[in-house]
């Protein structure tokens, strides 16, 4: 088993945005403008539903692209997209962590 370090992202623009400039710089520009949008669309209508929207989609983004599969991950999910769910961890009937 390979011990890995988790990467945070704060859940706030400048943090997402350093994260993907960093990790995955092709969605940057993308976050940018689709916040932008979300932000300009405040002037007309103060719900601020859609900069939430958008800082939580890209806040996955951000966090995901931060924080990549390890060798094992990979080819945990190489084997289940395969049907094999050997080594897969799931909640039982209690609620409690068991390994298939």
């Amino acid at each position: 088993m390979t011990t890995t370090t988790t990467v945070r992202v704060e859940r706030t623009a400048p943090s997402i945005r350093a994260a993907l400039a960093e990790h995955s710089p092709q969605d940057c520009a993308r976050f940018e403008a689709e916040l932008r949008d979300a932000l300009s669309a405040t002037a007309a209508d103060p719900d601020l539903e859609g900069v939430d929207a958008a800082l939580t989609r890209w806040h996955h983004r951000a966090v995901v692209s931060s924080n990549p599969l390890t060798a094992d991950e990979q080819e945990l999910v190489r084997r289940a997209r395969s049907g094999n769910a050997a080594g897969l961890r799931t909640r039982d009937e209690h609620g409690n962590w068991t390994t298939l």
